[in-house]
């Protein structure tokens, strides 16, 4: 009986220590709270913003062989509103190399199912008309550059 007791204390001050630890732990994770302060782009902002079917068609037509990222996200979600600063850098850094789109599925949600967009943030980089690459969640602003460096020099066979 000891030993159950025992065990259950250590099982309780794991949760505890979890709970306590779990906001501080770095994961990200979206969640409605639509109380919160909405997400406004800078008005000097080198990335597009996307609000249709017929705007994006005539942008993926127009664009030939050049990459472009498109950013699904949402006002209300922390990690989309981390992200931004991420990709805006990289349309600066990279701007003849790539382009950069913001794509809210809040109110694009066709835009958003076309895509498969099950999660956000989601990044998908599209070159010649395919996609090249799927990201859904934030990551570190390497991997974003990396993968607009290999994509946008690579050729289609």
């Amino acid at each position: 009986m000891m030993q159950y007791i025992q065990f259950h204390t250590w099982r309780i001050l794991l949760f505890s220590l979890i709970v306590t630890i779990l906001p501080f732990s770095g994961i990200t994770s979206c969640r409605d709270d639509t109380s919160k302060k909405t997400h406004v782009m800078a008005a000097d902002s080198v990335i597009g913003s996307i609000d249709g079917m017929e705007q994006l068609n005539k942008i993926i037509g127009k664009s030939g062989g050049h990459l472009l990222i498109f950013d699904f996200y949402t006002d209300w979600c922390p990690p989309c509103k981390e992200l931004e600063p991420i990709l805006e850098k990289i349309a600066k850094e990279k701007s003849e190399m790539v382009t950069v789109y913001k794509i809210n599925i809040d109110r694009n949600r066709a835009l958003a199912n076309s895509f498969r967009v099950g999660g956000i943030p989601h990044v998908v980089f599209l070159k010649n008309k395919k996609t090249v690459l799927a990201l859904t969640g934030l990551y570190p602003k390497n991997m974003y550059l990396k993968a607009a460096e290999r994509f946008s020099a690579a050729t289609e066979p």
